[in-house]
């Protein structure tokens, strides 16, 4: 006896020790009193103290309802064949909390008739809930991999949006989902289409998020997702027109997950439904999950959209130019072309890609092209240059060559774009252009002439750099007429404008000369201007003409003028002078001879001063000049006996005669009577000229001393007579001769003819 319980309680404690590894409680259900009895960890499994009493009635009303009927079937089943069952089903715990039991057990029998049931029964719960988030997760696996097909084989991002919609919104068993995009500006969100029951929404709708929660906008744009369990019980929805609009799309619980990209809310992916509903996590890890995909595959569509026109738009582009468009690879290969080359080089489609279009250039050009290119390819830089390429008819014909290099967004070098376009005729005519200017630019400038051309639009006339050197302006100038206008001397603005008034009324050329001041140095030059206006073909009035440099001849002729005019005055005057000289000589001459030698010198000295005068064009004669000719001969640097000294003096014709004249009488007489007669004698000419109220004044000294007693003479000859009468009528000159004891000492002062006003500092 003592063994047999010993066994037993080596038996019970492996049972209960198996029990409890097992997470099982074994239980026996008395069938006659229904009073059910169990180990310890039975009735805490059901929630219940360990002194509760059990019957099988208490324990069927803990059962949840959906499973009972179920139960009863199987325990009835086991009894009924006298074989084990085993089922599980939920209980519902005396606190709330449902848990899911797995029963196993079996009928005790006495004869045919049972008397008890034996069972155990394990806590499941947490291993059914782990089956079901892993069938869950499962499912959503595969809700994403069908997504995922789905969108992939979809490429308007409308349909796109069809899609997340209907299949999020039907596998999460809400009333309404929807996948819209934001304008954060206004507030809204846009939504193309919006799935609600399995009806879609064609039409585009418009919701304001502020309708729906005072603060889902804020949330939203910081990435936070919006739940909203009952929308009647929300703190956050206490205002009646918050809880009109939920009511208005008849959504009592809502969940809304933002899309932001680079910080800025892009995109909403929102569901509702008409009941209550706790959002788990999953559910939102789902929403958030399926709304980037779905703004990936959205914004992937629109780029292929947006990459399907521009190809498009390209091809047309390409094909209608008049140009040969195409695209290279990084390896200069031709990848595409369009069929204006086909045409052109004669090659079929195939053959005119790859390295066709280097066989096709002019080898000169491939050669230097080739150099040009090393950089080209090896930085991924742009590049143009003219090149010849050789049609299938084998003529060469010049190309503008234009290439772009390609990168993709990421930066990656794909290649080069660009085009050939024919300049083989605006070569030619260019060449035939650079000849002809060439030419007109040689024309004009041996013309001294420049051209320029009126602008309408601008109202400013537009001057070759020859135009603009005549006038004195910088090259490439432009000037309005009004600026030009004011640079016209006013003797000639009257007359000019009058002929470019009828020129234009008359529709004729024109031809003026007049003066301008010229812009830079302000001197007054004569220029010629020759114009003309004709219609361009859009109506407007073409003005162009030349501007010529004529102030060079008009200094030739007016010199001419002058010249003639002085050589008729100069005739008389020399005429008159000679008859004086004659007359004078034979006055005082006492003999043939002595009338002669004085006659001789005088024509001599005049014509000396006569030729001074014409080596300047009968201008001017310099005051030293007409000293050093008669005096130059007397000149003796060792006994110092000519001195003379004073500025430079330009005197005009009219004064130059007669001074040169008083100057060889007044070296005659000292070489005959005075200083210059004996060995020590000398002369002095010293002069200086002082400003004038009119006009300059000189001031002529001369004086000598050293040669023999001088006394004052007893007549007046010729050389007086020129020196006191002549240079005082002719140039207003005050003269003065003075014979003291030492030497003649002659003095002269006149203003100078045709001389400016000097400045006067004291004045």
């Amino acid at each position: 006896m003592h063994e047999t319980e010993t066994a037993y309680r080596v038996a019970s404690g492996k049972l209960q020790m198996a029990l409890e590894i097992g997470k099982l409680s074994a239980w026996d259900r008395n069938l006659e009193t229904n009073v059910m009895v169990g180990t310890a960890t039975f009735k805490a499994s059901l929630g219940l103290p360990s002194d509760a009493e059990l019957t099988y009635d208490r324990l069927e009303n803990m059962f949840h309802p959906a499973d009972l009927e179920r139960v009863r079937q199987a325990i009835s089943f086991g009894l009924r064949t006298r074989t084990p069952f085993n089922i599980d089903h939920r209980i519902i715990r005396p606190d709330g909390r449902i848990i899911r039991v797995q029963v196993q057990g079996g009928a005790v029998f006495e004869g045919d008739k049972p008397i008890r049931i034996l069972g155990v029964v394990q806590d499941i719960t947490e291993r059914e809930k782990i089956k079901e988030e892993i069938h869950l997760a499962q499912k959503r696996q595969e809700f994403l991999l069908q997504l995922n097909d789905q969108l992939r084989s979809l490429a308007d991002p409308d349909a796109i949006m069809e899609a997340t919609a209907q299949s999020l919104g039907r596998f999460l068993k809400v009333d309404c989902a929807g996948y819209g995009e934001v304008d954060d500006t206004r507030g809204i969100i846009l939504v193309e289409r919006e799935w609600s029951k399995g009806v879609i929404g064609n039409e585009g709708r418009a919701y304001r998020l502020y309708d729906f929660l005072p603060t889902m906008m804020a949330e939203l744009r910081q990435g936070r997702p919006i739940y909203v369990e009952d929308i009647r019980n929300d703190p956050r929805a206490d205002k009646p027109e918050v809880q009109a609009a939920y009511s208005t799309i008849n959504a009592r619980s809502a969940l809304a997950v933002p899309l932001l990209k680079d910080e800025k809310l892009t995109a909403i992916l929102y569901m509702h439904s008409a009941e209550p509903r706790v959002w788990s996590t999953d559910d939102l890890a789902l929403a958030e999950d399926v709304a980037e995909r779905t703004w990936t595959a959205v914004e992937k569509a629109r780029a292929e959209i947006g990459l399907r026109e521009t190809d498009a738009r390209f091809r047309l582009i390409a094909e209608s130019l008049p140009a040969l468009v195409w695209i290279l690879n990084p390896r200069t290969e031709l990848i595409y072309t369009n069929e204006r080359w086909v045409t052109y080089s004669g090659l079929s489609p195939e053959e005119a890609l790859g390295h066709s279009w280097m066989t096709a250039i002019h080898p000169d050009d491939m050669a230097r092209m080739q150099e040009e290119l090393v950089p080209v390819v090896t930085q991924h830089t742009p590049y143009t240059t003219e090149a010849r390429y050789r049609s299938h008819e084998g003529v060469y014909r010049w190309h503008l060559i234009q290439g772009a290099p390609i990168h993709t967004p990421s930066g990656e070098f794909k290649g080069w774009v660009g085009t050939s376009v024919d300049i083989h005729d605006l070569k030619v005519t260019q060449d035939a252009l650079r000849k002809s200017e060439e030419q007109l630019r040689l024309a004009l400038q041996s013309a001294k002439m420049g051209d320029w051309i009126y602008d309408s639009a601008t109202q400013l006339i537009n001057l070759s750099d020859r135009a603009a050197e005549i006038l004195g302006l910088p090259g490439g100038a432009s000037i309005t007429g009004e600026q030009l206008q004011s640079r016209v001397h006013p003797a000639d603005l009257t007359r000019t404008s009058h002929v470019k008034q009828n020129a234009k009324a008359a529709r004729i050329p024109y031809n003026v000369q007049y003066r301008i001041r010229r812009f830079n140095d302000d001197a007054l030059v004569w220029i010629a201007s020759q114009g003309n206006t004709s219609h361009a073909q859009d109506g407007t009035l073409v003005t162009s003409g030349i501007v010529q440099d004529i102030n060079e001849s008009k200094q030739v002729e007016e010199r001419q003028q002058l010249l003639i005019r002085e050589l008729h005055h100069r005739v008389k005057n020399t005429l008159a002078t000679v008859q004086a000289i004659v007359g004078s000589t034979a006055r005082t001459a006492s003999s043939i001879d002595e009338f002669y030698q004085g006659f001789v010198g005088r024509i001599v000295s005049l014509a000396r001063t006569h030729n001074l005068l014409t080596e300047d064009l009968w201008q001017k004669a310099a005051l030293e000049d007409l000293i050093q000719t008669e005096l130059g001969p007397y000149a003796d640097e060792a006994r110092n006996r000519i001195v003379f000294d004073g500025p430079h003096v330009e005197l005009p014709s009219e004064a130059a005669v007669p001074i040169g004249m008083a100057i060889h009488e007044l070296t005659t007489n000292a070489a005959k009577h005075g200083a210059l007669s004996t060995f020590g004698g000398q002369v002095e000419v010293r002069w200086r000229v002082e400003p004038g109220e009119e006009r300059p004044i000189l001031h002529f000294a001369w004086t000598e001393h050293g040669g023999p007693r001088v006394s004052a003479p007893t007549r007046q000859g010729f050389g007086s007579r020129l020196l006191q009468r002549v240079l005082a009528t002719q140039l207003q000159a005050d003269v003065s001769m003075d014979f003291p004891e030492e030497g003649l000492r002659f003095t002269m002062t006149l203003p100078i003819p045709g001389a400016p006003p000097l400045f006067n500092p004291d004045q």
